[in-house]
Order: structure tokens, then sequence, then C-alpha cells
């Protein structure tokens, strides 16, 4: 049998992680009904705390935790070193927490909070209900990196997707361009499917027909599946949601004699290193990645130290343009 963890006790009991951690420490500051109830979990579940789990409620760590789901991203390295330089300003240590996709969401997260941090900062390319109701127990401030909270109780640091690739959209409409395609993973994303909605919104005032291709991650699936699409018809413009997505349709147009831009316009959305190493280079927004982490760190900060005047909402970082060779 699995050992008990304090979430699942909090979660056997409706109470939060800091009540529980209330009840091993201070038992005297929670009402008598609530304690029995946790302490006869606790008993049942045979949960044992440990030096981490024990301390949430009154230990200082002067810590922060980065959740993310990779690290193989060059975005994400980018954005924990933006991160990791502002938190060293202002005297916190991070903890580094990889939540992979085939990871049990509630067991990842439980590991976190029983490393007894301060704040976390949490990177999901996957913000679904069960991700609002996982984080809502957690007894220490969050703030939603790269991804926009729909919660007033999280705040998050982004760039305004939908605003960004509506605006994008709407120039190259204004170019003289009609066939816009758009790229998107087969996995959904919140962030992807809010780009979605801006190029949606964009041509819809237009009067124009969307055109979106949901591909995988793998270059070597999205070959065949790009050719397919190039040998039927060729668009004016492609734009996509990752920067080695359009790079690989753009390869994949060049060997089929599609000429890039004359007959073919490519845009990314990211611009990570490999935008620059393309031929032709890679028109991209550019999401500022580095100082998405800078902001979020600045914001945790404030949680931390003023919990009742900070602000849970959710802030825009500039973005800009990237004009490069694979658009006219």
């Amino acid at each position: 049998m699995n050992q008990a963890k304090i979430y699942d006790i909090a979660g056997a009991a409706g109470v939060s992680l800091a009540t529980v951690s209330r009840v091993l420490n201070h038992p005297e500051k929670v009402k008598k009904s609530t304690r029995e109830k946790v302490l006869r979990i606790i008993k049942e579940k045979g949960y044992k705390p440990n030096a981490n789990a024990r301390g949430l409620a009154s230990r200082k760590s002067t810590t922060v935790a980065i959740v993310v789901p990779t690290i193989l991203r060059a975005s994400i390295s980018e954005m924990i070193q933006g991160i990791a330089d502002s938190a060293k300003k202002y005297g916190y240590a991070i903890r580094l927490f990889v939540n992979g996709e085939n990871d049990n969401p509630l067991d990842a997260w439980a590991d976190v909070i029983a490393s007894s941090v301060d704040g976390i900062l949490f990177m999901s390319d996957e913000m679904s209900e069960d991700t609002y109701h996982i984080v809502e127990y957690t007894p220490v401030p969050v703030i939603f990196v790269n991804s926009l909270s729909k919660s007033s109780k999280f705040g998050s640091v982004c760039i305004d997707n939908e605003a960004c690739a509506y605006l994008i959209t709407k120039e190259m409409i204004q170019r003289g361009n009609k066939k816009i395609t758009f790229l998107q993973t087969e996995h959904k994303y919140t962030v992807n499917e809010l780009k979605e909605k801006g190029y949606s919104r964009a041509m819809k005032e237009a009067g124009l027909d969307q055109r979106v291709i949901k591909s995988s991650g793998d270059l070597s699936i999205n070959e065949k599946q790009f050719t397919d699409y190039l040998e039927q018809s060729v668009p004016q413009v492609v734009m996509s949601v990752r920067d080695s997505m359009a790079i690989s349709f753009m390869n994949i147009a060049s060997k089929l004699g599609v000429r890039v831009p004359e007959q073919l316009q490519v845009i990314g959305f990211q611009n990570t290193r490999y935008a620059e190493l393309s031929n032709p280079r890679l028109t991209c927004v550019e999401t500022p990645i580095y100082e998405i982490g800078n902001v979020a760190m600045q914001k945790l900060t404030e949680l931390m130290q003023n919990p009742d005047q900070a602000k849970h909402d959710n802030t825009f970082v500039d973005y800009r343009i990237i004009w490069r060779e694979s658009t006219k």
C-alpha cells in the first residue's frame, strides 16, 4: 500500500493543506470538530508527517518552487533563467520540479507542497479545471507563468496571446493575403487555443475561410501530413504556434519546390534560437520569455511578503514582431 500523503488527508477531510499542517503543528488554532476529523483521517490512513510537511504552517524556507512540464524546450530554460536572476536579487533560492505528462498530477503537486517552499511559479501547458482544483488547496502563493489564469484566486504573467495572434493575422490580411493557414498542436494547450482564437477572429472579420492544421510534435509524422497538405494546396501564409513546426513546414515546402517567401510566407510564435538558424530565417512573434520569468518572480515576491495587499491579477508583458526573410 502506498503511504498516504498530506494531500490525501486534506482531500479526504475537505480542508486545505494549511489546515492539516495547523492540526499537526498548532492544534489549538483549529476548531475542535475540524481537528478531530483531520486526526481521525490521519489515523485511518496511517499518515506519517515528515519534517517538511510539519513545517508548512510555521517555517519560512526562503525557497521558491518552479514547476514545469519539461526542461527540454529552449523557451522553458530561458524562462527559468529569468526567474533565477530575479530570485537571486530578492534573496530566494529556487527548487525545480518537472511534472511530466505521465506523472500523477496529485502526487506530483503533493511533493511540491511537502518541500516547504514559500511560493510556487507554475508553468503548465494545460490549464484544466483539475489543474485549478489542485492549486486551490495550496497553502502558499502561486503564480501561473506563461499561461493565462481564468480564476481571480491566482495571478499570471504572460503575453496576450489572443490579441497577438489577432493583430499579426490582421497585418497579413492587410498585406493582401487571403489564404492563411494556422498550424496548431494536436494536443490541446491553453496558450495555443488562445492564439487560434485570435487568428479565427481576424479571419472572420475579413470574411475569409479558416484553415487549421492540427499536428503532433513528432516531426516524422508531420513530414507526411505537411507533404500531403502542400501537394493539395499551397497557402499564401502559414502561422505556427511553435517555431519547430513552422520550420519543419517550411523545409518540406522547399523540398517540394515551393519558394519561401515568394509563394509561401511562414511565421512562428516563439522566436526561439531555431528561428535565427533556419534558412530562410523565420519571422516570429517574440514572446519575451526571460522577462516573463523575471516579472513572475517579482509578482510572487509581492504575494509572499504582503499577502493581504498584493493583487491576484493577470499581467501582460509586451511583445514584438521580428520580421525576417520567411515573409515578404
